[in-house]
């Protein structure tokens, strides 16, 4: 009885086409975990918005005064992760998953900057409200293009005052 194996040319053109397909497949995996990053980190923006809501619900709708930059200790300013965290079950959400290089998480205790113009002032009565309306006012965004080139449609999450999270338009 004669045993039937595989030649050696068969075995290369086998592992070339597991290769040629891996090299196919391995951006697309990447995309598509940029992807998750990017929707992990509005989902935690959107749950800041509700502990917002519940801030604001307790505060007569005043903004929280919190430090924009509590690393660089120019005031004694709260970090709003602070402010805000008792309103959540974790604070993980203050980590954008896509915060890897300079790690704001670690420094400043959220991904996210605050705009510190808005502190101690109700919503409606900013400038910039007043101006575009609480859905084009910005109160929280990632410090950094975290998920795209800078200037890119995408490449920063920003949480707006009506609650809503999106891109600048």
């Amino acid at each position: 009885m004669r045993r039937h194996a595989f030649t050696i040319i068969e075995l290369l053109v086998v592992v070339a086409i597991i290769a040629l397909l891996a090299g196919l497949i391995l951006p697309v995996m990447s995309g598509a975990r940029a992807a998750a990053r990017a929707t992990q980190c509005k989902s935690n923006l959107h749950s800041i918005s509700m502990a917002l809501r519940i801030y604001l619900n307790q505060n007569r709708d005043y903004m929280p005064y919190a430090a924009q930059m509590p690393s660089e200790n120019l005031n004694d300013l709260p970090r709003i992760a602070d402010v805000l965290g008792r309103h959540l079950d974790d604070d993980a959400v203050f980590r954008c998953p896509s915060d890897t290089e300079r790690k704001y998480y670690e420094t400043e205790g959220s991904s996210y900057e605050y705009r510190r113009m808005l502190a101690g002032r109700r919503v409606s009565e900013t400038f910039l409200t007043r101006r575009w309306g609480e859905a084009k006012t910005p109160v929280m965004h990632d410090y950094e293009p975290f998920h795209g080139p800078p200037g890119e449609a995408g490449s920063s999450n920003y949480l707006f005052a009506d609650g809503h999270v999106g891109d600048l338009e």
